[in-house]
């Protein structure tokens, strides 16, 4: 259930397009080479990935990732679009922009497919499954514009696993309908969202074709991102306690909270647990089960060094300005990030 990927698409899109535009108004600024470096890093990238991990449009399981030094990571948590804060969402785009990262990692749940859940609705609320589609296939066509990353790769959550349980209960025959072009069943998520082998992004599933359970990446066989199952109350023990199952460093989604652990082991050094935050608007009525959670708000980069890659995390946290406007804002090096008036 493999389909090869050209790193660079062979023809023109518009996301290569953007980024030519983007590496040259750089290089200008500058004064520097940038598309020799970008042109170097991308070889770089091909030569340690001898097993394709850039290669798939699809890949069922785990992928081995290996980045060189200097390569810069951005990681997006939980969105559940179009139960995302419209206003952060435009902050995060801004700094997506100002960062440039060479890879940008989906951690899953990026669209909420409230229209496919099986919990009980609201009488009033209106669930639309096509403008869910719709709308998350919008945003990451933008982050990847305005990212310029070489690859995204997007971990499908339990939420996105919505459509593939819909479809196998009560009728899995449909689910398993083999489109005879790409030879991947019609309605799985990917093929629904209309990317092809000429986009540069892999969705991840489990082996068997699920999200949320099993598919993940592996970084530099060190640090293990998966969208995660384990719920604890408190921040930083949900992938502590993946941590302590696998004995290795894990990123992990799905809670909504943000922390990070870190302990030493006689047999691989420093093991780290990180929990990413999340992006969704509680105050959205797909969110009805947010009843005072422990939840925040947050994103996260990266930079590889040693071989390792280096995690910062970066909390979206509510503010008043001076004239005493509510926003969120976000602090990256030296700049903040905020948003518009609520």
């Amino acid at each position: 259930m493999k389909t090869n990927l050209s790193v660079r698409p062979s023809r023109r899109t518009s996301t290569a397009r953007s980024l030519d535009r983007m590496i040259k108004k750089l290089g200008a600024k500058k004064g520097i080479d940038v598309s020799e470096a970008r042109a170097q890093l991308r070889d770089k990238l091909k030569e340690l990935n001898a097993k394709r991990a850039l290669g798939y449009l699809a890949y069922h399981g785990i992928i081995d990732l290996n980045l060189p030094d200097g390569t810069t990571v951005a990681i997006l948590p939980d969105w559940h679009i179009p139960a995302h804060d419209k206003q952060v969402s435009w902050m995060v785009k801004e700094w997506l922009r100002d960062n440039q990262p060479d890879i940008l990692i989906i951690i899953g749940d990026a669209v909420d497919m409230f229209g496919l859940s099986r919990w009980p609705k609201a009488p009033g609320v209106i669930a639309n499954t096509q403008h869910e589609y719709d709308e998350v296939r919008r945003m990451l066509d933008e982050v990847i514009r305005l990212s310029g990353a070489l690859h995204v790769f997007y971990i499908l959550g339990n939420h996105e696993d919505r459509n593939r349980r819909t479809q196998i209960d009560p009728n899995a025959n449909v689910s398993g309908l083999i489109d005879p072009n790409t030879k991947e069943p019609f309605l799985n998520f990917h093929n629904l969202m209309g990317y092809t082998k000429s986009d540069p992004i892999t969705f991840i599933y489990g082996a068997l074709g699920e999200g949320g359970m099993a598919g993940g990446l592996v970084v530099n066989g060190d640090i293990d991102f998966i969208h995660g199952l384990k719920v604890r109350s408190k921040p930083g023990q949900s992938p502590a306690a993946e941590s302590d199952n696998s004995g290795r460093s894990v990123w992990h989604g799905h809670t909504h909270r943000l922390g990070k652990r870190s302990r030493r082991t006689t047999k691989r050094g420093v093991i780290r647990s990180y929990e990413g935050g999340h992006l969704s608007d509680r105050r959205h009525a797909y969110m009805g089960y947010a009843i005072k959670p422990n939840w925040t708000m947050g994103v996260s980069k990266g930079c590889v060094h040693g071989g390792k890659l280096h995690i910062q995390l970066l909390p979206i946290l509510p503010v008043t300005d001076a004239g005493g406007q509510r926003r969120h804002a976000m602090v990256d090096g030296d700049k903040v990030y905020k948003t518009a008036v609520y």
